[in-house]
C-alpha cells in the first residue's frame, strides 16, 4: 500500500515512518514540502491509499482562538485544504488529533490512591463532551469537524504516544528521561503521582492500518496505550533512573488515560507494547545521544 504521511520528520512521525515502511511504501511530506502545496495530481500520480496527517502547531498558552496565526493556519487551514483535495477520492484520511480537545477531565474526587500513584474510577470514552481549554485544542476540534466532510475518513485522538529515540521536539516522555539521564533533579507536580497511558507508535501505526482495513469511517478513536500502560510520572522516572532525585511542585493534574474499547471493538486492536519495557531502551537510545554529542 502506498501511505502519505504529513509530518513524518516529527518526534511520531518519525516513529509512524519507521513502522510503516517495513510493509509499506510511505511518501512523507513536511514543512519543506508545504502542506498546501500538496494537490489532487499528487496524490493520483503517487497512487495514495491512506493518508495519514501528523502536521500540527500547537499553542498551548493562548485561551482564545487567534485566527491566522500558525496554530489555525495548520491545524484548521491544513485540515481544510486536505478536505478540498481529497473530494470525490477513494482515500483513507486519518486526521491525528488530542485528548486537548477534551479539555481537563479528571479532578481529585475522580481518581484514588495507590502505592504507584493515581489511579482513575473511570476512562475517558468518546462520549466526553468537548471542553477544549487552549488555542491548540480548540484547533485540533475544528480540524475534526473538517475531516468529517471525507467520507473515508476517521478521527484518531491521542493521550500521550511516543517512540524509542529522542527528538528535539520530543514531548514529556523525552524530556523527563532526558533529565532522568543526565542525573539532574526532575521537577514533577504532585510529587508525580499522576497517571498516564502511553501509546507507543508502532501499535498507533497498527491501529491506523485497522483503521483503514476495517473501513471504520466516520468514527472517532480513543487510543491510549491501556490499563497494562497506565503508570505515574514518579514511577515512569524512577524506572529511568531508579537514582533521581525527585523535587514536588504545586499544581498540575491528576492524571489522563483513555477508554480504548470501541477501537479495540470496532477493528481488534489492542496494544502490545509495553511502556515499563520500553523505558529502559529510550534512557540507553537517550544516554548514547548524549555521550555521542560530547564526544563530537
Amino acid at each position: 500500500m502506498r501511505i502519505l504521511l504529513i509530518g513524518h520528520e516529527g518526534y511520531l512521525g518519525r516513529g509512524l515512518h519507521a513502522y510503516l515502511r517495513r510493509a509499506h511504501e510511505v511518501i512523507g511530506w513536511d514543512k519543506q514540502e508545504d502542506l498546501f502545496k500538496l494537490d489532487t495530481g499528487f496524490l493520483a500520480r503517487s497512487q495514495i491509499e491512506l493518508l495519514i496527517n501528523l502536521s500540527v502547531m500547537a499553542d498551548r498558552q493562548s485561551a482564545t482562538f487567534r485566527a491566522d496565526e500558525p496554530t489555525d493556519k495548520v491545524n484548521v487551514e491544513g485540515a481544510r485544504h486536505l478536505a478540498r483535495i481529497l473530494k470525490g477520492s477513494d482515500i483513507t484520511w486519518i486526521q491525528m488529533s488530542t485528548r486537548e480537545v477534551l479539555g481537563p477531565v479528571y479532578a481529585r474526587e475522580d481518581v484514588y490512591t495507590t502505592e504507584a500513584g493515581y489511579r482513575p474510577k473511570f476512562l475517558v470514552n468518546e462520549k466526553c463532551p468537548y471542553a477544549p481549554k487552549n488555542f491548540y485544542g480548540k484547533s485540533k476540534l475544528m480540524a475534526e469537524f473538517l475531516s468529517e466532510s471525507h467520507p473515508n475518513s476517521a478521527i484518531i485522538r491521542l493521550t500521550t504516544a511516543y517512540t524509542d529515540y529522542s527528538h528535539p521536539a520530543g514531548n514529556w516522555v523525552v524530556a523527563l528521561i532526558k533529565s532522568a539521564v543526565r542525573g539532574a533533579p526532575v521537577t514533577l507536580t504532585q510529587g508525580g503521582q499522576q497517571f498516564r497511558d502511553p501509546l507507543h507508535t508502532d501499535d498507533l501505526a497498527r491501529l491506523i492500518l485497522a483503521v483503514h482495513d476495517k473501513r471504520a469511517f466516520g468514527q472517532r478513536f480513543h487510543a491510549g496505550g491501556g490499563e497494562a500502560n497506565m503508570i505515574s510520572l514518579l514511577e515512569f522516572v524512577k524506572t529511568a533512573n531508579p537514582e533521581v532525585r525527585i523535587e514536588s511542585a504545586a499544581g498540575g493534574d491528576f492524571g489522563f488515560a483513555f477508554d480504548i474499547r470501541k477501537a479495540t471493538e470496532m477493528t481488534g486492536w489492542r496494544p502490545e507494547v509495553r511502556v515499563r519495557e520500553k523505558i529502559p531502551v529510550i534512557a540507553g537510545n537517550i544516554r548514547s545521544g548524549i555521550e555521542q554529542s560530547l564526544a563530537a
